[in-house]
């Protein structure tokens, strides 16, 4: 008699389905592949794994909104799940928020909102239940934090609902707006990105990073009439960024193609080609420019501007001046000119230039500034400080003094810090620069020494003291402190290459090496420093944990299970605790599938092998003793087979037909009234009419004479 097995299976529990959305997928390609394996596995109950499947058919085709709504059926299921089966509130929460990001935040329809009301008050509503049983503190600032910590584990879908959330405070919102436009571009949702972006940018107008993430957006979108408006933005703050440049430069030339006697379009590619330095294609458009409107100022002081970088000072003087005939109290043009004298070393032409700015606009900013560069440059710095000390203030002396620390003239600035205090040694900024100064040059002797001088001058001043304190420090800890610095502040690719310069390499740095791979999503090299650190400090619990999250990540339960074991193994109060038990039952039912897939190969000898592995890890596992079972019947081992079934109807209600199994078995080991028993019992738990409860019945028939019924 044939006999029967399952498929494929996966140990997690039913929960009620939502339906899913009018609209179906395609039935073809890489999306069809993705979307149907998810629908296969969400009828199966295998949540995570159609999780899985959704968020990839999404990434092929972001619009569809059957895999959308597969996805939030899939998340609500297995929150579900988490909440009623395992009691763990605080997954079935992010599940719960990554169900209502993608009901809420991801669609770019109003009305697909609308359509989603009733789910949407379901959702919050199971939520903030568990919310509420966590005792969470729903406060903006505490669900920003609780959104980073999200991101950084990869929820990204949960991330973003609690950056949303966070949008609500005004003083986060411009920063969760953005973070929820990066997470969306993340996800693959550009157009919903551009949307927040756009939101965080009308709050946070001054953030050139925001800017520009927008600006890439709208271009990548094609919307190329709004990304010439923000790369211009962009560029009149970033001093000639060559990404904007290049952009400006596609999009204008685009524009170009159509109205090739644009006038304003043919100035403005030859500033781009200027700013790039391609000064002769600069040339070329600028002259098409004037060609079509030779009345144009702008057009020839950019002409004057490109010989000005060439170094022409004739040409572009003449320029300025052809203005200046036209124009002759034009502050611009004058001011470019009066530069260019000082170029040339010709300071008095320059500064009498500066005068007669002044006298039209007494105000004007750039003249005022370069009135006192043209005494500034023409000395050298010794001689300007010594003209400050007779003449200037303390506040001119030490700023010239701050211009050439920040040009790391580090001799000049001692000079010029130590003669600002010789007008006011009460001034603790002057004491701290100076011993700065003193400590860049590696001369912690003097700068000990300054510190010290100032300490006794202000012995409670915090600046002082947590100075003298980082120059007393080593080279080592200083770039410690300046990578940790970066990676606090995200920059996690200007903190790993701080902490891969510092030689030789500590466990600290290893560690913030591993942990900004980790922020950057490089798992590999991630796990690759942990375990560089852990040889440094096999002692240090927390590596293995770090280590086994990472695998965990990757799905490499194994791996993940072993690192884990010894980072509790090391401190049994370890978070590790928790992950463990997480990463055992998904080792558990990966192995137990491959067996399975074994034993449909008939590799009985594999498979076994595969099923003893997932009981030394779970003695209450129905599914590998029922396998185990049907292997020992194959392998003519009865008994074992039947102490298997037996074990199948110990630990799950699940398998009627391990009774059927066992009375098969026991009849032939003529064992008639055991067999009769789990016949009967198989009869009645089995309600399919096939060719087992038939067999079964007849059997029953067959061996009521020798039972005594």
């Amino acid at each position: 008699m044939k006999k029967k097995f399952l498929g494929t299976v996966c140990c997690l529990a039913m929960c009620t389905i939502m339906c899913a959305s009018e609209v179906f997928a395609a039935s073809t390609g890489a999306f069809a592949q993705h979307y149907d394996a998810a629908q296969n596995y969400l009828m199966q109950n295998q949540y995570s794994s159609a999780i899985v499947e959704f968020r990839k058919a999404l990434r092929i085709n972001y619009l569809d909104n059957s895999a959308r709504i597969g996805l939030i059926n899939s998340y609500l299921a297995r929150a579900t799940y988490y909440a009623n089966q395992e009691k763990n509130y605080e997954k079935a929460a992010n599940d719960f928020r990554s169900a209502l990001f993608y009901l809420r935040i991801y669609p770019d329809k109003e009305q697909t909102i609308q359509n989603s009301a009733a789910m949407i008050t379901s959702a919050n509503e199971n939520l903030n239940q568990c919310l509420k049983i966590m005792s969470f503190d729903t406060t903006a600032g505490s669900r920003y934090k609780q959104a980073e910590e999200l991101r950084a584990a990869g929820n990204l879908s949960a991330a973003a609902f609690e950056f949303f959330k966070a949008a609500d405070n005004a003083k986060l919102a411009a920063d969760a707006n953005g973070q929820v436009a990066d997470l969306l571009k993340l996800l693959g949702n550009e157009p919903r990105s551009a949307d927040f972006y756009k939101t965080a940018l009308e709050l946070k107008p001054t953030d050139g990073l925001l800017r520009m993430k927008y600006a890439r957006t709208l271009d990548k979108l094609g919307r190329y009439d709004e990304a010439v408006v923000q790369y211009n933005e962009a560029l009149a703050n970033s001093k000639g960024d060559m990404e904007v440049l290049y952009a400006l430069e596609r999009i204008y030339l685009k524009k170009l193609a159509v109205t090739p006697s644009d006038a304003e379009l043919n100035a403005n590619l030859g500033a781009i080609k200027q700013a790039q330095g391609d000064f002769e294609t600069a040339l070329s458009y600028y002259g098409k420019a004037e060609k079509i409107n030779p009345s144009n100022v702008t057009t020839r002081l950019n002409v004057g501007t490109l010989f000005q970088q060439r170094k022409e000072y004739q040409k572009a003087i003449q320029s300025y001046d052809s203005i200046l005939t036209l124009y002759p109290n034009n502050t611009q043009a004058l001011l470019y000119k009066a530069q260019v004298y000082k170029e040339m070393g010709d300071n008095k032409t320059a500064l009498n230039l500066y005068k007669k700015i002044l006298s039209i606009d007494p105000a004007n900013a750039g003249a005022k500034a370069e009135i006192g560069d043209v005494m500034k440059n023409a000395l050298p710095p010794s001689e300007y400080i010594a003209f400050l000390e007779k003449n200037g203030t303390y506040d001119e002396i030490y700023n010239y003094a701050y211009k050439l620390h920040q040009e790391n003239k580090l001799d000049e600035a001692i000079e010029g810090y130590s003669a600002a205090l010789k007008k006011d040694a009460s001034k603790v900024d002057a004491y701290v620069n100076l011993a700065i100064c003193y400590a860049a040059k590696n001369d912690y002797n003097n700068a000990v020494s300054i510190l010290n001088t100032a300490k006794s001058k202000f012995p409670a001043n915090n600046l002082v003291l947590k100075t003298l304190q980082s120059v007393q420090s080593d080279s080592a800890n200083t770039k410690l402190a300046a990578a940790s610095e970066s990676y606090e502040n995200k920059d996690y690719k200007q903190a790993l290459q701080q902490y891969l310069a510092i030689n030789p390499a500590t466990e600290d740095s290893i560690l913030g090496a591993a942990a900004s791979y980790q922020a950057l999503g490089d798992y590999n090299s991630a796990i690759e420093y942990y375990k560089k650190a852990e040889q440094i400090n096999p002692n240090n619990a927390e590596i293995p944990y770090y280590i086994g999250y990472l695998y965990s990540e990757q799905q490499n339960w194994a791996l993940a299970e072993s690192y884990l074991k010894r980072a509790v193994e090391k401190n049994p109060e370890s978070e590790a605790k928790e992950l463990l038990a997480y990463v055992t039952q998904n080792g558990s039912v990966s192995i137990l599938n491959e067996g399975i897939e074994l034993y449909e190969q008939n590799n009985y000898q594999n498979a076994l092998a595969k099923f003893n592995e997932v009981l030394k890890k779970e003695a209450n596992n129905a599914y590998a003793y029922y396998y185990r079972g049907l292997i020992y019947d194959e392998q003519k081992q009865t008994k074992l087979a039947i102490n298997d079934y037996l074990n199948v109807l110990k630990y799950s209600n699940d398998f009627p037909i391990a009774n059927y199994m066992l009375a098969v078995d026991y009849d032939t080991l003529s064992n008639y009234k055991e067999a009769y028993k789990y016949y009967q019992k198989f009869i009645a738990a089995y309600t399919t009419d096939d060719e087992y409860l038939k067999y079964a019945k007849s059997r029953m028939a067959e061996l009521k004479p020798f039972v005594g019924g």
